[in-house]
């Protein structure tokens, strides 16, 4: 099991590994120590929830601010670099938009919804001066 664990730790970005995989590796083993001793049953349920945890773990950390503005800046780079700025603006304006109303801060989304009307006229125009479809 220890050898999956850490062959799962691969799922998380670089950065993460670098900081954190040392220490996850040391706690798991200690965990994984603690349920042998509980039973094979009791250690079955912990492998399982390990692994799961591992890929939950390992999804959180991808979609974390840091690595969501990378992705989602190599999604744009087709783009000219007006429009994908133009579009970027519009991502930002809905993810705080979505944010603003999971929090109840709906004077704060109806700010961002104005943002994003605005900044999806200036896409229009961004993709209209190069030919582009909306």
């Amino acid at each position: 099991m220890k050898r999956a664990y850490e062959l799962l730790l691969i799922l998380y970005p670089r950065a993460h590994r670098d900081q954190f995989a040392e220490e996850m590796k040391q706690v798991f083993e200690a965990a994984a120590g603690e349920r042998r001793g509980q039973g094979s049953a009791s250690y079955a349920r912990f492998a399982l929830s390990e692994i799961i945890g591992l890929m939950a773990g390992a999804a959180r950390a991808w979609l974390a601010p840091e690595h969501a503005a990378r992705l989602a800046a190599a999604r744009y780079l087709h783009l000219p670099r007006e429009v994908a700025a133009a579009q970027q603006r519009v991502d930002a304006s809905i993810a705080g938009m979505v944010d603003a109303i999971a929090n109840h801060q709906f004077e704060k989304a109806r700010e961002f919804s104005n943002l994003e009307r605005e900044a999806r006229a200036n896409l229009r125009m961004a993709q209209e001066r190069y030919g582009m479809e909306s």
